[in-house]
């Protein structure tokens, strides 16, 4: 007896079923590639905001220093002949009113009352300023050498004025100081530095 020759089944079915689930399945790649894409770029749109804004927040305490040259250009400050003086002095806390051991006059706070920005002067002299009390220093290794504030261009704190500034150095002599401002939190890396003068009558 011959057996039936076998029918071979040339419905599509089952391509189409195969095809919907690769299709799928490509979806869903590119669902949690996009997913995971835009968690990135949001990161760092995150993190590119907190640096513009420390960058703000220093860059406004460089300026209100300036604007504000009273708080630390004192006359004591100014004929010190320790070179290593910089505003607030150590452990000075002549106003403390949030009780964080930092003198108000160097702090720069926002409209709720955080601090976003500490500024210190200090005399540009050769060598280096003693800087071993700042607090940010255990963010730079406590080495005082590797400090930005000690960074800047060594030079004496006396001088002729410089050339162009109206100053005759016949009748005038410059000192030097540097203004650093940075951030109280460790998370912020932005310091920023100004180098200032002040021409007195000899």
């Amino acid at each position: 007896m011959q057996l039936p020759a076998t029918k071979i089944n040339r419905n599509q079915h089952g391509f189409v079923l195969l095809s919907a689930m690769l299709f799928l399945l490509l979806l869903t790649t590119i669902g949690i590639l996009a997913t995971n894409t835009s968690t990135i770029e949001l990161q760092i749109a995150s993190n590119d905001r907190i640096i513009k804004t420390d960058f703000y927040n220093q860059e406004m305490a460089l300026a209100t220093s300036i604007v504000n040259h009273n708080d630390w250009f004192t006359g004591s400050f100014a004929s010190d002949a320790t070179t290593s003086a910089y505003f607030p002095e150590p452990g000075t806390t002549e106003t403390d009113s949030n009780d964080n051991g930092i003198d108000d006059r160097s702090e720069i706070l926002n409209s709720s009352g955080e601090i976003i920005a500490i500024y210190k002067a200090r005399k540009i002299v050769s060598p280096q300023a003693d800087i071993s009390t700042w607090e940010d220093l255990d963010s730079f290794g406590d080495d005082a050498a590797n400090h930005p504030a000690n960074q800047i261009p060594v030079l004496s704190h006396t001088g002729k004025p410089p050339v162009g500034k109206g100053y005759d150095p016949r009748d005038f002599y410059v000192r030097r100081y540097a203004i650093t401002a940075y951030s109280p939190r460790n998370d912020r890396n932005v310091m920023l530095q100004q180098g200032v003068f002040r021409a007195f009558p000899k």
